[in-house]
């Protein structure tokens, strides 16, 4: 982390190639388009690299890169609203790209169904179940990631569950 915060581009290297996978999983579950995902995957990494001087030690770093994951999805659906545009969800280009192929269709279907459910919760959410069931973060990480108190992500996430509940 001392390699990074000095910015050491292999240590940047490092952190990019360890979480790129996951902070870009984060972000599809999120807004559930896979070209947006990935401009917004860069974009959060840019975001990195311009602020590794405030990399706090002392704190949870796989929390702080979440949060600015997270902050940098939230950027772009606020200018979304301001700007009047729409995402389309091609449904023939689902973000199940490499399905192995011994899946039956009936789990890429199942897949599909929660994707499209998924995309009918609230974004807050959509990012406190991504969080916690995809990326394994805990309440205090996720509170941390998303700037909420911990009792607030508990109820954020048993609402989610009766969203995604209703939406299936």
């Amino acid at each position: 982390m001392s390699k990074l915060k000095k910015g050491d581009i292999e240590a940047f290297e490092k952190v990019l190639l360890q979480y790129e996978k996951a902070i870009f999983g984060y972000i599809l579950g999120m807004i559930a388009h896979r070209e947006t995902a990935e401009d917004l995957t860069q974009e959060t990494f840019m975001k990195l690299y311009k602020n590794l001087e405030n990399i706090n030690p002392d704190k949870s770093f796989k929390s702080w890169l979440y949060k600015i994951a997270t902050n940098t999805v939230y950027d772009r659906l606020r200018s979304r609203k301001r700007n009047q545009e729409l995402l389309i969800i091609d449904d023939e280009d689902n973000s199940f790209e490499t399905i192995d192929e011994t899946s039956t269709y009936l789990n890429i279907e199942t897949s599909l169904d929660l994707e499209k459910a998924l995309a009918g919760i609230k974004p807050i959410y959509r990012a406190v179940l991504t969080l916690f069931y995809y990326e394994g973060l805990g309440y205090n990480e996720i509170a941390a990631a998303l700037s909420l108190p911990i009792n607030t992500v508990k109820t954020h996430l048993r609402r989610a569950k009766e969203a995604l509940k209703e939406q299936i």
